[in-house]
């Protein structure tokens, strides 16, 4: 359970991974940006597929996991369409690749909060960690705000620093938190 958790925290580093690299690769921007997130997003559905079919939860509370399985599918599929279509978006439907990509990363902060309401784990870590992720849900909500209000337009400039800020700040921290409740998830 512990390997499991730790290892579904992998998308929430996407971000901070990508940007090592890109002091590395300094040229492979477009490239990294959706290379790291498919690796990363992978790792993380078969970990929670694990979860999900695992002895490791209660079975009354494995459907708290399947939010998280079915968000991190959407994610893959759009990385894997943009990486199909070559990093460019087709005429006539205005970023809709960029859109549900970013509408999919957006939507893992709530579905950590159910994930973390199925894992046992410590109650003091397990609250703590819904509380911080809840407070990262603030940044997110918002930005899906705007983006959803933008999307008739075809743009979503105007959520771009919010998601910014998602990106490298909040998605971390709720990977942190998957670490701490690894740490003291129980076995059981």
């Amino acid at each position: 359970m512990k390997y499991l958790l730790a290892l579904t925290s992998a998308v929430f580093f996407w971000m901070p991974v990508t940007y090592a690299l890109l002091l590395v690769f300094p040229y492979s921007g477009p490239f990294l940006f959706t290379a790291v997130l498919i690796a990363t997003c992978a790792l993380s559905i078969a970990s929670t597929l694990f979860i999900l079919s695992g002895r490791f939860t209660k079975p009354v509370q494995r459907y708290l996991v399947v939010p998280l399985v079915l968000d991190l599918l959407a994610v893959l599929m759009f990385g894997v369409l943009l990486v199909l279509i070559g990093g460019s978006i087709p005429r006539g439907i205005p970023e809709s690749g960029l859109i549900g990509l970013a509408a999919g990363i957006l939507l893992l902060a709530p579905c950590s909060i159910a994930l973390f309401y199925a894992i046992p784990a410590a109650s003091r870590a397990r609250s703590v960690s819904i509380a911080l992720t809840a407070i990262m849900c603030i940044p997110a909500a918002t930005a899906m705000v705007f983006m959803i209000r933008d999307f008739p337009h075809g743009t979503f400039e105007s959520a771009l620093g919010l998601m910014a800020v998602y990106w490298i700040v909040c998605m971390p921290i709720i990977g942190i938190c998957y670490l701490v409740t690894a740490w003291y998830a129980n076995n059981s």
